[in-house]
């Protein structure tokens, strides 16, 4: 996520340098009080370039969670289990996918019963 974050930096940084140094030096360079129009007035844009930097990691980063987290799944082959239906009831419900390294369809299930899971189910999707 870190990763995202500081890779939106540059853009976010580098966006209001060329909205605001472009046309103020370029466009339409005025002289004021003998301020140059190079890049020596860069330290007037320093507060847009700072809040536009942030602004940028942060939508990176909020927006990065739900691509990376694959959310929102609108289907899950879980949603189609009876007992799912119970869960707010119940107040616990644990998955455990196939995904996982450590999964094995035996000795999965044996854990959970072991441990005290009353009920522990496989379920498969039929898309895969």
């Amino acid at each position: 996520m870190a990763t995202l974050s500081f890779a939106a930096v540059l853009p976010g940084s580098l966006r209001p340098v060329a909205l605001e140094f472009i046309p103020s030096s370029f466009l339409y360079p005025l002289i004021v009080h003998g301020k140059p129009v190079n890049f020596f007035t860069v330290p007037a844009f320093f507060p847009v370039m700072f809040e536009l930097t942030v602004l940028f990691s942060a939508f990176t980063a909020f927006f990065g969670v739900f691509v990376l987290n694959r959310l929102p799944r609108f289907h899950h082959p879980l949603f189609a289990h009876r007992p799912f239906r119970r869960v707010t009831r119940d107040a616990f419900f644990l998955v455990i996918e196939s995904v996982d390294p450590r999964f094995s369809e035996t000795g999965t299930v044996e854990f959970l019963t072991e441990i005290g899971g009353k009920e522990a189910t496989l379920i498969y999707d039929e898309n895969d």
